[in-house]
């Protein structure tokens, strides 16, 4: 799934403590213990009620929902808001649970033939269901596929090979990409992801078999008398 900012007061805490990489020390009825994310304790302080999805520090006697949470353990780090923080870890966590489900699936028919280091970035925007927002000669601008921006700042010359991000600085190749919307370092969950996302768009290009070309209609022959 595809988290969005109205379904962020949904999200249970444990899913978002499961995104934070952090697993529970005890479980007991309703209570989940864990490790503050924001600390590196030796003791785990932090209690998540799952009935009411919220959350006691009992170190620091805080408590709150998933927001407060975000805020405590964003700790300086660069995001536009709470909100694109919460949206950032939990959309990157479910990708890695879909690029993990992927490479576990029984293997089935593949794209055995696809050169993916030259593999046009555009093609591959194009499998994502990603279309320009606006073109400059062969400069092609698209929303980033692996943040919630609205600004078109994401950057491909057509038919090339490398992209990049004016908003953030980021740029690279097409593993470079697949790692940004996947977080995974594994080259080969990554070409096992980019493989997946192409099959669809692979079939659909061999669905489109153009019809051949029906030549001059031969003359008629003349009737003799």
């Amino acid at each position: 799934m595809r988290y969005t900012e109205k379904d962020i007061p949904n999200i249970p805490l444990t899913e978002f403590m499961a995104a934070l990489g952090e697993k529970p020390v005890s479980i007991e009825n309703r209570t989940v213990v864990y490790y503050a994310p924001q600390r590196d304790d030796h003791v785990p302080m932090l209690w998540v009620d799952t009935k009411t999805n919220r959350w006691h520090d009992y170190l620091t006697d805080e408590s709150g929902t998933i927001m407060e949470l975000a805020d405590l353990n964003m700790n300086g780090k660069i995001y536009n808001s709470t909100v694109s923080y919460i949206l950032q870890i939990m959309n990157d966590y479910e990708q890695g649970k879909e690029l993990s489900a992927m490479s576990h699936r029984p293997s089935g028919a593949t794209i055995t033939n696809l050169d993916i280091k030259n593999l046009p970035i555009e093609d591959f925007m194009k499998a994502l269901g990603h279309v320009p927002e606006f073109r400059a000669g062969e400069m092609l601008a698209y929303k980033p596929p692996y943040n919630n921006s609205d600004n078109p700042t994401f950057l491909v010359k057509g038919g090339a090979t490398k992209w990049l991000d004016m908003e953030t600085g980021n740029n690279g190749n097409i593993f470079d990409l697949a790692y940004e919307m996947t977080g995974s370092c594994n080259r080969s969950e990554l070409s096992r992801y980019i493989i997946g996302q192409m099959q669809g768009f692979e079939k659909a290009k061999a669905g489109k078999v153009e019809q051949p070309k029906q030549g001059p209609e031969r003359p008629k022959r003349k009737m003799r008398f």
